[in-house]
C-alpha cells in the first residue's frame, strides 16, 4: 500500500483533541447509506476519509449539502439524511441553509394532502419525523417561516399524522406500529389545523392598523400553540428556550408599539365606559387590559412603568373598580389579576391612586376590594383580595444606608427601623383606613355576637373568617397602637375569642 492509499484509510492524530473530533465523523460517516454518501462524495476515492484534509476542512461539507427532491417516494431517505447530518453543529447548520435557501418546507406541504388522499400512513409518519427535526434544529428563521400564514397550516398537518381515527379498519391496524411514539394518547385525534383555522378565536377589540403588529400578534399565538400543545411532548430544552424568546420579543414590539399609540389606549378604555358598548365588548377589552398587564411582568421596569403610566392615564383604575364590582366572575378574576400585577410592580403607585381618589370624595380602590373580599364566592379571588388588602396597608420604610451596615451588624438596626415613620401620605391613607374601612371589613366578626353556636358555619364563611383573622394579626404587626386601639373599641377579643369554638380546627389555629 503506497502512502496516498496510507493516507486515504489512515487517521492522523496530531493535533491536540483530534481523536474524538476524527471518532465521531467516521461514526457518522459508517451509519450513512452508501448510495448517500456516494450522492454527497462523487470521487470514490473520497467515500473515505483522507488525512491529508485539515481540521478545519474535516468539520465542513466538502460539497454544497442537498436533500433528495420532496417526493413521496424520497420522504424515507430525505428522513435518514436529516439524522445523518443533525448530529454535528456542522450539519445542522447546513442543513437549516439548505432548508431556507431552497424553499424546503414549502415544498413539503403538497405531500401531506397527498399522503393523507392516499391514507398512506408510512409516507404521514415520515413527514412528521421530517418536520420535527427541522423545527428542532432551533434556527430562528426556519421557527419563524412555519408559523407564517401560508405555511402554518401545511406544518401542523403533517404533526397530526400519528392519528388513527377516520381511517379504514385494516389501515388502523398498522396504525399501532405508527403510534408506538405516543402510547400515552394512542387513540387521541389532533386537530391543530381545525383549530388554527377557526376565526373567531382572534377577537380584535379596538382595530389594529399597522399590518407588521397584527402578523406579530398571530405568530406570537401560533407559537404558544406550538409550544404549549403540538410540540409539548417532544420539546427539548434549546428549543423550549428558542421558542420563548420568539414569543418574547415578538410580545415586548407589540406592547411597545400599543403603547405609544394615544389614540388606541383611549378607544381601549373608553369601551369600559362607554354606555353604548355591548357587555361582551367590555369583557373582552379587560381581558385585553389583562394580557397586556401579563406581558409586562417580564419586561424591564422602566418598560413596564410606561406602560402602567400610560394605562392610568387612560383610566386604568376605573377600569380595576369596574371590573370588582362585575355579576361576572370572568371578570371580576380578570379585574384581580390587573390589581395584582400593578401591587406587583409597584404598591406605593397605588396607594398614591387611591389616596388622590380619597382627596376627591371618590371610593377608593380599599373599599371595592373590601366589598369583593366580604361578598366573593371564588376562593381564589377572595384569597387575592385579602393579599391585596395587606400589601397596600403596610407601610413603606426606606431601604437603610450603606453606613448603618455595622449598625445592622451591632442589634440596633431593627430599633431604627421601627422608629422610621412612613411618609405623611402613606400615614394618611392608613388612618383614614382605620376611620372610615376598617369597620366594613371587620364587620362579619362583630356580626358573631348574635350567633349562639359555630357549628353550622358553611365553607364561605370559615374562609372569609379565615381571611379577616389573618389580616388582623397582619395589622397588629403592622400598626400596633392603631390595631389596639381599634380591637378595644370595636370588641373584637370577645369575637375572636368565640372563634375558638367552632369545629373547623385550621380557624382555631
Amino acid at each position: 500500500m503506497d502512502g496516498v492509499q496510507r493516507n486515504r484509510y489512515g487517521i492522523k492524530l496530531s493535533r491536540g483533541g483530534g481523536l474524538r473530533r476524527h471518532m465521531d465523523q467516521v461514526c457518522c460517516f459508517f451509519s450513512t447509506p452508501l448510495t448517500h454518501r456516494m450522492s454527497i462524495y462523487p470521487d470514490p476515492h473520497l467515500c473515505w476519509i483522507d488525512d491529508a484534509l485539515s481540521d478545519d476542512a474535516m468539520e465542513t461539507f466538502p460539497h454544497p449539502f442537498a436533500l433528495p427532491p420532496p417526493e413521496l417516494g424520497n420522504l424515507e431517505e430525505i428522513q435518514n439524511s436529516m439524522r445523518t447530518v443533525v448530529g454535528t453543529p456542522h450539519g445542522r447548520d447546513a442543513l437549516s441553509k439548505f432548508v431556507i435557501g431552497d424553499d424546503y418546507i414549502r415544498k413539503l406541504l403538497p405531500l401531506v394532502e397527498t399522503a393523507e388522499d392516499l391514507e398512506d400512513l408510512e409516507d404521514l409518519h415520515h413527514l412528521c419525523n421530517i418536520m420535527k427535526i427541522l423545527i428542532l434544529l432551533n434556527d430562528t428563521q426556519i421557527i419563524e417561516h412555519v408559523v407564517s400564514d401560508s405555511v402554518v397550516l401545511g406544518v401542523v398537518g403533517a404533526l397530526e399524522c400519528k392519528s388513527k381515527l377516520g381511517l379504514k379498519p385494516i389501515i388502523r391496524i398498522f396504525a399501532d406500529l405508527w403510534c408506538a411514539d405516543d402510547p400515552d394518547f394512542p387513540e387521541h385525534k389532533a386537530n391543530h389545523r381545525r383549530y388554527l383555522q377557526d376565526s373567531s378565536r382572534y377577537k380584535e377589540v379596538v382595530p389594529i392598523q399597522d399590518p407588521a403588529i397584527k402578523k406579530k400578534i398571530h405568530s406570537t399565538w401560533r407559537l404558544l400553540y406550538l409550544k404549549d400543545v403540538v410540540l409539548a411532548r417532544i420539546l427539548d430544552d434549546p428549543t423550549f428556550s428558542v421558542l420563548n424568546s420568539l414569543i418574547f420579543f415578538n410580545q415586548v414590539d407589540v406592547i411597545s408599539h400599543l403603547q405609544s399609540h394615544t389614540a388606541f389606549l383611549e378607544e381601549l378604555f373608553g369601551i369600559v365606559d362607554s354606555p353604548d358598548a355591548s357587555a361582551g365588548r367590555k369583557k373582552d377589552a379587560i381581558n385585553f387590559i389583562q394580557q397586556c398587564c401579563a406581558i409586562a411582568k417580564s419586561l424591564q421596569v422602566p418598560a413596564r412603568q410606561t406602560l402602567y403610566s400610560n394605562f392610568i392615564h387612560h383610566g386604568l383604575l376605573r377600569v380595576i373598580t369596574f371590573a370588582l364590582s362585575n355579576q361576572d366572575a370572568a371578570i371580576r378574576v380578570a379585574g384581580t389579576d390587573i390589581l395584582v400585577a400593578m401591587i406587583d410592580h409597584d404598591p406605593s403607585m397605588v396607594r398614591a391612586l387611591i389616596f388622590k381618589s380619597i382627596n376627591d370624595k371618590q371610593t377608593p380602590l380599599t373599599d371595592t376590594l373590601i366589598e369583593l373580599l366580604l361578598a366573593e364566592v371564588d376562593l381564589g379571588v377572595k384569597a387575592q383580595a385579602a393579599d391585596a388588602i395587606k400589601v397596600l396597608l403596610e407601610p413603606q420604610t426606606p431601604p437603610p444606608p450603606p453606613q448603618e451596615a455595622m449598625i445592622r451588624q451591632n442589634g440596633d438596626y431593627h430599633a431604627k427601623l421601627r422608629s422610621a415613620a412612613p411618609n405623611a401620605q402613606t400615614e394618611a391613607f392608613i388612618q383614614n383606613f382605620y376611620d372610615k374601612s376598617a369597620n366594613k371589613l371587620f364587620q362579619p366578626l362583630k356580626d358573631l355576637e348574635k350567633k349562639s353556636s359555630l357549628s353550622d358555619l358553611s365553607f364561605q364563611e370559615v374562609s372569609l373568617y379565615s381571611h379577616l383573622v389573618e389580616i388582623l394579626i397582619f395589622l397588629i404587626r403592622l400598626h400596633l397602637f392603631r390595631t389596639k386601639y381599634f380591637i378595644f373599641t370595636e370588641g373584637l377579643g370577645a369575637r375572636i375569642a368565640q372563634l375558638l369554638s367552632c369545629p373547623q380546627k385550621h380557624l382555631k389555629l
